[in-house]
């Protein structure tokens, strides 16, 4: 017991030094990134261990100097995030994960915005049936890339009535 709760310790510090990489911390992906493939020796079908794991490789990627490099690890990291969701499809925190990077991959070389599209529907319809499911800000946040998924992936209409969404929802927000 006291081993499953040192590897949760070790597996939130992974989840803090992950954000920092996401807000630009090259180092802490990289330490990040070294804690969840241990991890991931130890766990290999924890959904979640995985998720993150994949995520550290596409900011691997992101801050990689050669350009093999940068599409290389972003590949993997993408195929990683895949496994996450089938080993758990029903996860918000993987969907958030992998709709979040693949709304943010150039579209001409990944072809993800239809996977962003996917995880963030799926958020939304959960969101529907709960509302508890979401908090607001994860609402906003959702509907915003929602849009910018449609627009990467070449349709302008649907991601103009999604912004529509997002615009009522922020005035019933304000009204309230």
């Amino acid at each position: 017991m006291a081993d499953q709760s040192a590897h949760m310790e070790q597996f939130e510090e992974a989840k803090t030094l992950h954000n920092k990489g996401v807000d630009g911390d090259k180092k802490a992906v990289v330490k990040a990134n070294e804690m969840l493939l241990k991890l991931r020796e130890t766990h290999p079908d924890n959904a979640l261990i995985e998720a993150y794991y994949g995520s550290t490789l596409v900011l691997l990627g992101r801050d990689a100097v050669k350009i093999l490099e940068r599409v290389d690890k972003a590949e993997e990291g993408l195929d990683v995030l895949n496994r996450a969701v089938s080993l758990d499809s029903n996860n918000k925190e993987i969907r958030m994960l992998r709709g979040n990077i693949c709304v943010r991959l150039p579209e001409s070389f990944f072809q993800c915005s239809e996977t962003a599209i996917e995880d963030f529907t799926f958020l939304l319809n959960h969101y529907k049936k709960n509302s508890n499911y979401l908090t607001s800000n994860q609402v906003r946040e959702v509907l915003r890339n929602l849009s910018q998924a449609y627009q990467n992936a070449g349709k302008p209409d649907k991601a103009n009535s999604v912004l529509q969404r997002l615009k009522q929802l922020e005035l019933k927000q304000k009204k309230s």
